[in-house]
């Protein structure tokens, strides 16, 4: 029983005030939420754009015609890698 009253007279004699401690104890919490580390990337951020070879009885035309879809396809991820980017610097939509 005389250790408990000890070791709470103890803790409140210390040498903050219980505001002060209050605060202290936001201040560390706030720097602890704000180092939380950056989120992996998605996949549409590091997707490579994949190769359209030629094939030899393929005309020209053909083999363009998928090169374009296949581009679209990549600016389409980029374009998805970009506004996740931009809800993860501000989540809330709001500029800031």
């Amino acid at each position: 029983m005389v250790q408990a009253a000890l070791i709470l007279l103890t803790l409140l004699a210390g040498c903050q005030s219980v505001p002060e401690r209050a605060e202290r104890a936001a201040e560390a919490k706030g720097r602890a939420l704000a180092s939380t580390p950056f989120p992996d990337l998605p996949a549409a951020c590091t997707a490579k754009m994949e190769r359209v070879r030629p094939k030899p009885e393929e005309p020209r035309v053909i083999t363009l015609k998928r090169w374009e879809i296949v581009a679209d396809n990549r600016d389409r991820q980029a374009d998805d890698c970009r506004a996740w980017g931009a809800e993860m610097i501000n989540p809330t939509g709001e500029r800031g």
